[in-house]
């Protein structure tokens, strides 16, 4: 598809646009920093996005999220495998959705830090869903 462009680099008028998802899509839409995104473009308009929080202890991906008509064409991935590569301590997230997560190298964990337990209990109580919340945690194919 011409015109798609990964961002590493996010302007303010892509954050804004970014932001209006987050909150369409009902994800976390705390302490959002345009400097923690990476994102993909099609003609300038944001089709996916996603960041990377750091923790004192970890980083988590977080805030994941696809445009209606761009789902199941890679531009999570996409965004994903950008945002593994921004994390500069052991990679954790929550969701709803983890055989998506699987073939990207996360794999559901028991034992993770306290800021994940955190993000586990905001989700459970705030983000309520009929789908059970996981934690899973990046593991590197050696």
């Amino acid at each position: 598809m011409p015109n798609i462009e990964l961002l590493h680099t996010i302007s303010q008028s892509s954050f804004e646009e970014i932001v209006a998802y987050i909150s369409l899509f009902d994800l976390d839409n705390r302490a959002l920093q345009k400097q923690e995104f990476a994102a993909v473009s099609h003609q300038q308009n944001i089709i996916a996005f996603g960041r990377i929080k750091e923790h004192p202890t970890c980083s988590e991906l977080c805030s994941l999220g696809v445009t209606e008509p761009k789902r199941l064409q890679g531009f999570g991935k996409t965004v994903v495998q950008a945002l593994i590569k921004k994390a500069t301590q052991p990679l954790f997230l929550v969701c709803i959705i983890p055989d998506y997560f699987k073939p990207l190298g996360f794999e559901i964990c028991e034992n993770y830090p306290i800021e994940i337990a955190e993000k586990l209990r905001y989700c459970t109580d705030e983000l309520v869903v009929p789908e059970k919340y996981v934690v899973m945690q990046y593991k590197p194919k050696v």
